[in-house]
């Protein structure tokens, strides 16, 4: 994914998604595996950035509920998600990864 010039011209208000008291950001995580079964967790994952939201120490709640634990044992993938998670989010409310186990789709919601 790349920016585009909608991206740069009309760049997305993160304040609907963001629990105010909390300073956390609430998303829908989207979990797709090759067989075409899913899973989906929401909760508040991301903290509140300066501008956007970042994946802190959420990415470890979100995948205990996805059932993806697992993966995060490996210390570098962790931090390569972290950051390829922030570097969407700092120009778009979605988020796309994907690895040969699965696809996720990440998008921010209200406050639940």
């Amino acid at each position: 994914m790349t920016w585009t010039d909608e991206d740069v011209a009309n760049p997305y208000d993160p304040a609907p998604f963001t629990d105010a008291a909390e300073e956390f950001v609430w998303c829908r995580v989207l979990v797709t595996f090759p067989d075409g079964g899913t899973r989906t967790a929401t909760g508040d994952y991301l903290n509140a950035g300066d501008p956007t939201p970042v994946l802190c120490c959420g990415i470890e709640e979100a995948a205990k509920e996805l059932g993806l634990l697992h993966y995060l044992a490996d210390e570098r993938l962790y931090l390569k998600v972290c950051k390829e998670v922030d570097r969407q989010l700092s120009w778009r409310p979605v988020v796309l990864l994907s690895c040969k186990e699965f696809r996720i789709k990440l998008d921010l919601v209200v406050p639940q």
